[in-house]
Parts: C-alpha cells; structure tokens; sequence
C-alpha cells in the first residue's frame, strides 16, 4: 500500500504537532540560556507542551499517524538534547548516562522485531516499569538543569536499577508475545530473564561503575 506522502506533510500543520514541535526551539532557548533562571521557565514549558498536545490533539478531534509518532520520537530527541547540553555541567562520570539510556537503547533494539515477526513495540513502551524509568528520567533531568550533583547522581542509581527491572519486564513480555514454549510463559521464564538482566547490568556496572557505587555504598553507610 503507497504512502500519501503530501497528506502525512499536511498533518505537520494541525495544533497539536505544533505544539510538540514548539519544543525543538525550547530547548534551544535552554541552551542559550544556561546560566540563566530563564531556563526554568523554559523547561517548564517543555513539560506542559508534553502534557498538552495530546489532549488538544482530542479535544479537537485532530489525532494523525503523524502525530503518534512525532510525539515520542520529540520526547528521546528532547531528553538526549538536554543531557546533552546538562550532564557536562555536573562533577560524574560519563558512564553514569548508561544508566540513564538503558532502556531507550532496549527499546530500539527490538526494531528488527518488527520487520521479522511485526511486533507492535509500542506495547512494551506503555508497560508500568517503562513509565516509572520515564519518571526517573524526568526527575534526573531537572536534577541536572539546577544543577545539583548528588541528587543526580542518586536519581541515576535508581533510573540504573528501574531500567533493569523493566527491561526484564519487556523481555519477559516479549518472549511471550513471539513464543508459545510452556517455561516461557510460567515463573521460570521470568526467573529466567531475571537472573540474565541483572547479571549483565551488574557486569556493566561493575566494568564501568565500580569506583562509583564503592563511593555512593560508603555514603550511605
């Protein structure tokens, strides 16, 4: 089936695509205005032009294809552009953005799925553990825009670990979605997926973290 290609343009001109796409020169502006109190207001506006465009896109009756897709891809270009732009203002190691991709780099990871077996990738990204990362990730990202250190860092240890925990989420998911295997859909599927998620988030941690989470465990205790 071809692709109206001129109509899927034309959508970019509703009020709600707008709206998502006002974001792009909002975070300009907060790079511009780094150093400046501005840039609260800034990313304040980011959070309500989020929260809004889907409700103006159905109040009037306004939803596209377009727009279904647009608004999420704006959101990983946002929160890449800000970290971006954020992180290097904070005294942590680099590795600690691991922590906070995780998941999104999962997730477009299972894109080959799609052409091999049309697995609708959207329904993992609506998944609980997948909205409690996505908070974190907001949280981490206002962290970073006062900036305040230590609560970044804390934040991240946490998006690290809620990212483990919906990842085994999405494979479990996954493996039940594509296979009919009677262990995959009982406990031992997820124990399965458990110990192998948690295995490697340990190991990349430990390759890349250690002398930090040594320093984070002596602080607490």
């Amino acid at each position: 089936m071809s692709i109206d290609w001129r109509a899927r343009a034309g959508e970019v001109w509703t009020v709600p695509n707008l709206i998502s796409l006002a974001r792009l020169p909002l975070v300009a502006g907060i790079v511009v205005t780094l150093h400046s109190p501005v840039r609260y207001v800034l990313f304040a506006l980011i959070v309500v032009s989020d929260g809004v465009d889907g409700w103006v896109a159905r109040k009037l009756d306004q939803t596209t294809e377009l727009g279904a897709l647009l608004d999420p891809a704006l959101d990983k270009l946002t929160a890449l552009a800000l970290v971006a732009v954020l992180f290097p203002r904070l005294d942590l190691a680099s590795p600690f953005l691991v922590l906070f991709f995780a998941r999104d780099v999962f997730v477009v990871s299972l894109a080959p799925l799609v052409a091999l077996y049309g697995f609708d990738t959207s329904k993992v990204q609506a998944r609980l553990p997948g909205k409690v990362v996505t908070n974190l990730q907001f949280l981490a990202m206002v962290a970073m825009l006062v900036p305040a250190t230590a609560i970044t860092e804390l934040l991240l240890w946490a998006l690290g670990l809620a990212s483990a925990v919906a990842i085994t989420d999405y494979v479990v998911f996954v493996a039940r979605e594509l296979s009919d295997r009677e262990w995959v859909h009982d406990w031992r599927g997820s124990v399965a997926a458990t110990v192998a998620v948690f295995a490697v988030f340990g190991a990349i941690v430990r390759l890349l973290l250690s002398g930090e989470l040594r320093d984070a465990l002596a602080t607490l205790g």
